[in-house]
């Protein structure tokens, strides 16, 4: 049987999109730039694939193995496509956006060692950059899916509005809304080492090095639980 030719066309998008993510491209863009390319003219959308489909492609090219590893290799593999990502404004620096998030992961370990949920989103939580700079947050806690904890979803979620209180843009009403949250002092921190990170200063570690202290925190999670 012959296959289908829009199929065939959508994983030829797909693969030529996964390579395009990079610099300013996150994978909505390079989609739309691949399908233009490819098939010379305008595409329907349901022959489209998703951005997130680009993105998974793009994360297998990095970590083939990952889609059956554990939970830890999925994120970490998640979060490589960053190595790709430019920060905003584009070619300001060359640093990629692995690099800061590997910063903030290095401050906020360096105060929370062992809050396990509060380092797991300090590494993901710019992972929907490499998705849709448009709305990088709903975009990347669609990425991470139940890979994450509720806990760990919430600072994601809440990081612009905590972002907003550190740089004193946020109506009263949402900072006293913000304080009365018990992780408040967390999300601050998270916010504070974004803002650190993106003004430069030492390395964070590498990201398999991450993935190690979260792993060793799951580990001793675990054995408490038993």
């Amino acid at each position: 049987m012959n296959p289908d030719p829009a199929d065939k066309m959508r994983r030829r998008i797909t693969a030529a999109a996964a390579r395009g993510v990079g610099g300013g491209s996150d994978a909505t863009r390079a989609t739309f730039r691949a399908a233009r390319r490819l098939a010379r003219g305008w595409v329907p959308a349901e022959h489209l694939p998703s951005p997130l489909e680009v993105h998974g492609a793009a994360a297998r090219s990095i970590a083939p193995g990952a889609a059956h590893g554990d939970r830890l290799a999925r994120i970490a593999a998640i979060v490589g496509v960053l190595e790709r990502v430019s920060p905003e404004p584009v070619g300001a620096t060359r640093e990629d956006m692995l690099d800061q998030s590997l910063r903030v992961f290095g401050i906020v370990h360096a105060e929370r060692p062992f809050d396990e949920e509060l380092l797991t989103a300090a590494l993901v939580h710019d992972v929907g950059m490499a998705i849709d700079r448009t709305d990088p947050v709903t975009r990347g806690i669609e990425a991470l899916g139940d890979l994450i904890t509720p806990r760990t979803r919430w600072f994601v979620e809440t990081l612009p509005v905590a972002r907003a209180y550190d740089e004193r843009t946020l109506g009263q009403r949402a900072r006293q809304r913000l304080e009365s949250q018990p992780d408040f002092l967390d999300i601050l921190l998270l916010a504070e080492a974004g803002r650190h990170a993106r003004a430069g200063g030492p390395d964070g570690p590498s990201l398999e090095a991450a993935i190690a202290i979260l792993r060793e925190l799951d580990r001793r999670d675990a054995a408490c639980d038993n």
